[in-house]
């Protein structure tokens, strides 16, 4: 049987604590439809996956929307388990994410500079692509930030917080509070934030372990997918503000 989160401490059932419902479905599983989907998207440069099938760097808004299209079809249906688990917000973590905007910006720019690291993010311009149609390029842009700032923040926070640094406590990581911090735990976010951010590899271990001490100390999901959200929507202002469009 699928296991439900559900416990007879009423400690760790509390939202924040031990669970969520299906935890397997609602942890990994949009995650790893977006990561699947993402191999597609093509990037400015050509090549990987996408040019091997067919998918010229044009077509990556239509990508993109299907992408998050899926993703958010998973997300709604996980929604009642995650609404019951995440908790209320705490005033603090946004703003904190916001200001972690500004050293995730400087260390990604610094290491760009330096040339370490594999290549990075598409860095699709919708404002230059859809020059003759100024509508689509901003209603993809609307598009682009529901993205940037609701979707991927709860499946990766479900995803990483929720589930791998979890798992690296115990296998049945919904019997795990939310916010435990051991050595494997944090080892397990640091390599995660390598091998998803290997262009900003500098910047994203010291994010994911600034949010994780967030995790630690409100025990509540919903803070660090608010942390998260606040960051990437000041790095999407900037990106909008300064046409740095390699950041997204």
């Amino acid at each position: 049987m699928q296991p439900t989160g559900h416990t007879t401490n009423e400690d760790d059932a509390r939202p924040g604590g031990t669970g969520p419902d299906r935890p397997w479905f609602t942890c990994l599983v949009p995650m790893a439809v977006y990561s699947l989907a993402g191999i597609f998207e093509p990037a400015a440069t050509g090549g990987g996956v996408a040019a091997a099938v067919g998918l010229a760097p044009s077509a990556y808004p239509q990508v993109y929307l299907v992408r998050l299209v899926a993703t958010a079809a998973l997300l709604a249906a996980a929604w009642p388990a995650i609404r019951s688990w995440i908790g209320r917000p705490t005033w603090w973590p946004p703003l904190l994410g916001l200001a972690l905007a500004v050293p995730w910006i400087v260390l990604a720019d610094l290491q760009r500079q330096a040339g370490w690291g594999l290549s990075g993010r598409a860095g699709f311009n919708p404002l230059a692509h859809f020059t003759a149609e100024p509508a689509l390029a901003w209603a993809f842009l609307a598009v682009r930030w529901l993205g940037l700032v609701v979707i991927v923040p709860i499946v990766e926070e479900l995803f990483l917080r929720g589930f791998l640094m979890r798992f690296a406590v115990e296998e049945e990581f919904w019997r795990v509070p939310f916010g435990t911090l051991v050595p494997a735990a944090a080892i397990a976010c640091a390599v995660y934030a390598v091998g998803s951010h290997p262009a900003e590899a500098v910047a994203a271990v010291g994010w994911f372990a600034i949010v994780s001490g967030i995790a630690l100390a409100t025990r509540q999901p919903i803070d660090c997918m608010l942390a998260h959200a606040a960051t990437n929507l000041a790095i999407g202002g900037y990106v909008l503000a300064t046409g740095n469009w390699w950041l997204m």
